[in-house]
C-alpha cells in the first residue's frame, strides 16, 4: 500500500513538471491576424542581446537597440507551421535588404527541425533558443507568439496566434516600426528583463 502511495506522489510530480513545459498553442480553429502596433503607453525596452544557434549551420546574433528586428517563435508541430513559415519568407524577401532582422526561433530538438526545413525546402533561417536565452528576456507564453522591437529597443508589437504575414495591415505596422525615430533617453521607460 506504502509502495502505491509513492508511486502516485511520483506520477503526480512528474505530471507537473511536464506540464510547465507544455506551452499554451493557438487553437486550430483560430484565424491569423495581421500584425497591430502596440499602444505607446504598452511599449517598453527590451535588452536582447543573444547568440543562438541556427539551422541548418551556424549562430546568429540577435541585438535589439541597432536595427528592428522581428522575433517569432514557433514550432514544426504547429497546425500550420508550414504555410506560416513560407509566408513570413515570402514576407522577409518583400522587405528592402536589412530593414528587419529576422529571428525564427523553436526550441525543438536539431535534428526534427533540420528534417523539416528541408523537407519544406525552406530559405527561412530558425534559431534554437534550447537554453531559454532569448525567452528569458522576450517570454513566449503560447506558441506561436510574436515580437517586433524597433531600432531604439523598444517592443513595438506583441502578438500571440497566427500571424496573416502578407495583410496589408502586417506590412503597414512593419513599415512603422522601420521607420520609428530612437527613443528620447529621457523617456525611455525601463528595461524589459527576464521573468
Amino acid at each position: 500500500m506504502r509502495a502505491l502511495g509513492v508511486l502516485l506522489v511520483v506520477a503526480a510530480l512528474a505530471a507537473l513538471v511536464w506540464r510547465s513545459q507544455l506551452f499554451t498553442v493557438a487553437r486550430p480553429g483560430a484565424h491569423p491576424l495581421p500584425l497591430a502596433l502596440l499602444t505607446p503607453k504598452a511599449r517598453r525596452v527590451a535588452d536582447v542581446d543573444v547568440v543562438l544557434a541556427a539551422v541548418p549551420v551556424g549562430m546568429e546574433r540577435i541585438h535589439a537597440g541597432n536595427a528592428p528586428v522581428l522575433v517569432h517563435f514557433w514550432a514544426p508541430w504547429e497546425h500550420h507551421s508550414g504555410p506560416q513559415a513560407v509566408a513570413l519568407d515570402s514576407l522577409r524577401r518583400g522587405l528592402p535588404p536589412g530593414a528587419l532582422q529576422f529571428a525564427v526561433v523553436c526550441f525543438d530538438p536539431y535534428p526534427s527541425v533540420a528534417r523539416y526545413l528541408g523537407r519544406m525546402r525552406l530559405r527561412l533561417p530558425v534559431l534554437l533558443d534550447h537554453r531559454r536565452d532569448l525567452s528569458a528576456v522576450l517570454p513566449c507564453p503560447s506558441m506561436p507568439y510574436t515580437y517586433v522591437i524597433d531600432a531604439g529597443g523598444r517592443i513595438m508589437i506583441e502578438q500571440a496566434g497566427e500571424v496573416d504575414w502578407l495583410a496589408p495591415a502586417t506590412r503597414a505596422a512593419l513599415d512603422s516600426v522601420i521607420t520609428a525615430p530612437p527613443a528620447l533617453p529621457s523617456a525611455a521607460p525601463a528595461p524589459l528583463h527576464g521573468t
